[in-house]
């Protein structure tokens, strides 16, 4: 009986320090209507119009970021279903990016932020970071670091489910 109360103690611990751990992540970021981005995606498309209508990701990552790499499945299986764009953070010029997108055989629709104005912007502290919004175009969810696909799914589905 006392290792089961030791053992419930030390999850409840272990799940305040994941959540608290995620509010300081997630403090000070943006909420409401997500700032515009003027620049254009990678083949000459409107950035905004492909998240104007929600749910939506906006997905920074990086071509250097080895997290990145492994949200390249999940990434695109998501991108599949909802409306998203990608922010490259500070991963070389167009043809180098061009190059990398090639290569892994990615097909989203991407920004390239060479110099990382986008994510200033934005107030990204890190990537891999997700941006999920809801029907009214509003900021509903931040996720920082690794997410599975599920994870993400269940987020777009809530955004969906508790949209005005």
């Amino acid at each position: 009986m006392r290792t089961r109360a030791i053992k419930t103690l030390l999850y409840s611990v272990f799940v305040i320090i994941i959540i608290w751990g995620q509010f300081l992540t997630n403090n000070g970021l943006l909420k409401g209507k997500p700032p515009d981005i003027n620049q254009t995606l990678m083949d000459g498309r409107s950035a905004m119009e492909q998240i104007d209508k929600g749910p939506a990701i906006i997905y920074f990552w990086a071509e250097w970021c080895g997290i990145c790499e492994m949200m390249q499945s999940p990434m695109t299986e998501v991108l599949k279903d909802y409306s998203g764009i990608t922010v490259a953070v500070k991963s070389g010029a167009d043809e180098q990016l061009t190059q990398y997108m090639q290569q892994k055989q990615i097909q989203w629709n991407v920004i390239n932020d060479q110099y990382g104005e986008i994510s200033e912007l934005y107030k990204i502290k890190g990537v891999p970071f997700v941006i999920i919004t809801d029907k009214a175009g509003e900021i509903i969810y931040t996720v920082s670091g690794y997410s599975f696909e599920m994870g993400l799914r269940f987020r777009l589905w809530l955004a969906e489910l508790l949209s005005k």
